[in-house]
């Protein structure tokens, strides 16, 4: 019996076991409360408003007396460490098949990382002609690369398919955590690190990489760079534009400050202030920096790539209630937007900042707006 087929019965098995049980129990306990259950303490007699106090941000560009330039290099350093993100090396990259979908092709890529470990990624140019626009590097949220390329529509709107139909040559990697590489241990018979809906959503693969002082935002940031240096040495370009969304909107804005090819960033569905994304949008902790917000916030990451355009995007309907668990367009967007505006102001800039904020929109990412910033 395979690995998936045991540990898809097994829980089944328990859970029954486990709710006979609990159903006995707490038909007991309608019948007669138990004579303990006025002495315990309620919630009522605590005080339960814990939050913490906000981190010293000790580079953020407002609190240091450094240069713009030396500001830039320095916090640069600190990130890189923060992230461990490794310089970007020279992988394997196979190409397993292609297909023409809708005027375009899409090649179906696998990059070795190394023996015990390879990661796709798509390459999408249109069939009809050499890409005649930029490079873009595509880059999805949580949820998975599909709706990207083609596939079910959601809050992506195939956003990589449309860049390719407009010309341009499109990279869609998929991260760690997501579609097929939702449990990074799949091939080991009792091993699991997943992350993502369809697993146990115990984001094992997270917390295991905490355990030896890494992150998985940071092993992705390192594996855009690693694809970015792939498409360089393989196709005619000398610069590239970002673009993602949600989870992809925090990729877009960190990894171009470790990439001296990026040219324009947009990134949507993010840059409000890390402090809140949990306790106030309740993210899952792909976005997990460790210590993050004792050194910089989102808004010091993004000025990294000062003077570089960048645009923030997002759906005006995107706030925090009780029904939205992404919530980024939040009350910290205001002040986030102010500090990286002077941040590009420092460097003469500062029109190169947009703030884009689509009417009646959702967590969900702008084609027309995209398409339209980047054909500028």
């Amino acid at each position: 019996m395979k690995r998936t087929q045991i540990f898809s019965i097994f829980p089944l098995a328990l859970s029954l076991i486990i709710c006979s049980g609990c159903q006995s129990e707490k038909a007991g306990s309608q019948d007669k409360a138990h004579e303990l259950d006025p002495f315990l303490i309620t919630k009522q007699e605590l005080t339960l408003e814990y939050s913490h106090a906000p981190g010293e941000r000790r580079f953020s560009f407002g609190k240091t007396q450094l240069s713009p330039e030396e500001w830039k290099k320095e916090t640069r350093v600190k990130l890189a460490q923060l992230l461990k993100v490794r310089e970007p090396e020279t992988r394997e990259v196979k190409e397993q098949r292609s297909t023409e979908y809708q005027g375009v092709v899409i090649r179906a890529l696998v990059m070795k990382v190394s023996e015990n470990l390879t990661i796709p990624a798509y390459l999408l140019a249109p069939a009809d002609k050499a890409p005649d626009k930029s490079a873009v590097m595509a880059i999805h949220g949580h949820g998975s690369v599909e709706p990207c390329i083609g596939l079910r529509d959601d809050y992506h709107h195939f956003f990589a398919l449309e860049l390719a139909k407009d010309g341009h040559l499109v990279l869609a990697p998929e991260l760690r955590g997501f579609s097929t590489l939702r449990d990074l241990a799949y091939g080991i018979e009792i091993n699991r690190l997943d992350y993502w809906i369809g697993g146990y959503s115990q984001f094992t693969l997270v917390t295991d990489a905490f355990l030896y002082g890494d992150s998985v935002i940071g092993q992705t940031v390192t594996d855009l760079l690693c694809w970015e240096e792939w498409l360089f040495s393989h196709y005619d370009a000398e610069e590239l534009d970002v673009t993602g969304i949600s989870y992809g909107g925090d990729l877009a804005i960190i990894y171009p400050a470790f990439s001296h090819r990026v040219r324009r960033i947009f990134a949507s569905g993010s840059m409000g202030s890390f402090s809140v994304i949990f306790e106030r949008c309740y993210n899952a902790p792909a976005h997990c920096i460790p210590s993050i917000l004792q050194w910089m916030d989102r808004s010091d990451i993004a000025g990294l790539s000062a003077p570089r355009p960048i645009v923030v995007h997002f759906g005006e309907l995107d706030t925090p209630s009780s029904t939205n668990a992404s919530a980024s367009y939040n009350e910290t967007v205001p002040q986030s937007m102010e500090e990286l505006r002077a941040i590009y102001r420092a460097f003469d800039a500062e029109e190169a900042v947009s703030l884009l904020v689509s009417p009646g929109s959702h967590h969900e990412m702008d084609i027309p707006a995209l398409l339209d910033f980047l054909n500028k």
